[in-house]
């Protein structure tokens, strides 16, 4: 996507740390990606800037960074590989990924992606996929150095599946088996999961007993993140019910895969609306992360076989993630329902479906989670055959949840 003038240099901009309150994720850029991809006026993009970067939707102020960035000495490879997942040191790490770039990489970022992403897409759950999210945006975007933010937030906030680092097991694809269900597409696997999910107790048999099973000492630097933290948990001890894959990640044609999971998510993003129709703040997660993952595998070009087994792993994510919803896995009555309601094959046309309420809308929000909805959502209704269930999500705002500090009350 090409970005107008107000847009590059925004996303260039270096005063901004990439978190702040200590663990929540720096937006703003995802933000500007998205408002260009809707067309929104330069005026507003810049509008929205100005706005987030004083005060947050969440009521908290961004954090600048600690060191001028003509002061801040490269990481070396052996640092890069060291602090992986330990949440420090990102402006180092920054200029790493900056002077690959110039010094390695003669400024060609593919090439970049392509020396250090691979290593890095397993660790996607990090930062509550916000590190996947920042890059995959960045690429969609064609900043450089945004993808060089990207890149290093990957590797700070580096989380995977049973990788904490007393963990002796280095191979991450120990933890999978493959086709070990014969299913057709995602959503039978996520009725199947609903089900196991119910009939098992695996609310209080896996997910409540891990939560309790590890004190601060375990990824101390989660801690104060809370949710990210007991994610954390159920990923380093993870049931059999996200790790057994099925037989659909290999016997789909990469095309097919791609559109079952897309249309698999954004199911489940409907079936956990609230009863006023808004989205899980969670579940819309998994729709921007796919969509950022997507934009870093096409620079990887990777094998086919290597591909479905990091779309795997990404199924597998969704599994845990929505396991740890406060509400648990989605019921298999709300899955089934939202089947009913938004059939596969009940496709609009763009003659018939108005986007531009919506659009309006998203460009209007303060809340940037829906701006990349409406983005994303709209982007695949047009590859995928004009679906409902995107322009239907796109419509399901998510509310800003209540992190911040209370507003003044007279």
């Amino acid at each position: 996507m090409m970005m107008r003038k107000v847009a590059q240099t925004l996303l260039a901009n270096k005063e901004f740390d990439i978190e702040f309150h200590g663990y929540l994720s720096n937006h703003s850029k995802h933000a500007v990606v998205a408002l260009e991809g809707l067309q929104a006026p330069e005026a507003r993009v810049q509008e929205y800037w100005d706005e987030y970067t004083l005060l947050t939707p969440y009521r908290l102020p961004l954090h600048k960074v600690e060191e001028e960035w003509d002061s801040v000495e490269p990481a070396t490879l052996d640092e890069w590989n060291a602090w992986r997942g330990k949440k420090i040191n990102w402006q180092n790490q920054v200029v790493f990924m900056s002077q690959q770039l110039k010094e390695k990489y003669d400024n060609d970022t593919n090439s970049l992606v392509k020396a250090f992403a691979p290593s890095l897409v397993s660790g996607a759950a990090g930062a509550l996929t916000h590190g996947i999210i920042h890059l995959g945006w960045a690429i969609d975007a064609q900043s450089p150095w945004m993808i060089a933010e990207g890149l290093a937030y990957l590797n700070f906030a580096y989380l995977g599946f049973n990788n904490h680092k007393n963990n002796k097991n280095k191979e991450t694809t120990a933890v999978f088996s493959y086709n070990k269900h014969t299913e057709s597409s995602p959503m039978d696997s996520y009725l199947r999961v609903a089900r196991t999910f119910e009939q098992e107790g695996l609310q209080e048999s896996w997910i409540e007993r891990v939560k309790a099973a590890y004190d601060n000492s375990f990824h101390p630097e989660l801690v104060q993140a809370g949710f990210q933290w007991q994610l954390a948990k159920a990923l380093h001890e993870p049931h059999a019910v996200a790790t057994e894959l099925p037989t659909w990640l290999e016997e789909k044609s990469m095309q097919e895969l791609w559109e079952d999971l897309y249309t698999s998510v954004v199911f489940v993003y409907l079936a956990t609306r609230s009863p006023e129709g808004n989205g899980n703040f969670v579940v819309l997660h998994l729709i921007t992360a796919l969509w950022g993952l997507e934009k870093t595998l096409r620079v990887l070009e990777l094998s086919d076989e290597t591909e479905r087994k990091v779309l795997g792993e990404f199924y597998a994510l969704s599994v845990v993630l929505l396991s740890m919803r406060s509400d648990g896995f989605p019921s298999v009555l709300s899955l089934e329902q939202v089947q009913r309601n938004f059939p596969q094959n009940g496709q609009s046309t763009p003659a018939d479906t108005d986007w531009s309420v919506v659009v309006k809308a998203a460009i209007a929000e303060t809340e940037e989670h829906n701006i990349k909805l409406v983005y994303v959502a709209r982007e695949l209704w047009r590859r995928y055959n004009y679906w409902s269930g995107f322009y239907e999500a796109a419509k399901s705002f998510t509310l800003t949840p209540q992190i911040g500090p209370t507003p003044f009350q007279d």
